[in-house]
């Protein structure tokens, strides 16, 4: 059986892939004459700024460790996913290939925190993306989704890491509305074969 794409759909991978292009574009470099994009291989050094929430994070504007990468302008957009529900049952199909996948349609509802230098003006960014250029190929070539148009109140919040000095954070939610596609390698049942030798006399 020829290989396909084993997943399409959302997933943290594929979250925190469609947000670094959203916030930082697609870096491309050249290599023997080709062009790569680091937004596919997560080798930009620029991924350290979209990354899954997590209680440990270090505070992003602390000064004084001098151990830290991290400086003042650092502002960071921290991603959860916080409900993945299916719409519909799956149903088995093929792909352009004619390579077997179960496919059904589901809704992510995702988190975003910004916190750090400039923060509060990456969230408010996020409100007016809906009708910006691209963001439509965005969704659905990395998480084969499109973005609800609805994105829900920004929260002011304080918080803190390791209990250093509190720093202000911004939440917002909203959802992605996409056909998950995972390729299974089986088939549906279509019928069963009893083996059976010989005949059945049906008496009245």
């Amino acid at each position: 059986m020829a290989q396909t794409n084993p997943y399409l759909g959302v997933s943290f991978n594929n979250l925190r892939k469609a947000l670094y292009m959203v916030f930082f574009g697609v870096d491309e470099v050249e290599e023997n004459g080709v062009k790569k994009s680091l937004a596919c291989d997560f080798s930009s050094p620029k991924y350290k700024y979209i990354i899954p929430m997590q209680g440990n994070f270090e505070n992003p504007l602390e000064e004084d460790n001098p151990l830290s990468e991290l400086k003042p302008k650092d502002t960071f957009c921290m991603f959860w996913i916080e409900r993945d529900e299916s719409l519909t049952m799956d149903d088995y199909t093929k792909d352009n290939d004619g390579n077997p996948v179960n496919r059904q349609k589901c809704v992510a509802s995702i988190l975003l925190r910004f916190v750090g230098n400039e923060s509060e003006a990456w969230a408010k960014s996020f409100r007016h993306m809906i009708k910006r250029q691209g963001m439509g190929e965005i969704w659905a070539g990395v998480c084969n989704a499109e973005k609800l148009a609805y994105t829900a109140p920004i929260i002011p919040r304080r918080i803190n890491y390791f209990g250093k000095n509190s720093q202000i954070a911004f939440d917002l939610r909203f959802k992605l509305y996409y056909d998950e596609s995972i390729s299974t390698g089986w088939q549906p049942l279509t019928g069963i074969d009893f083996g059976f030798v010989g005949s059945i006399t049906v008496e009245d």
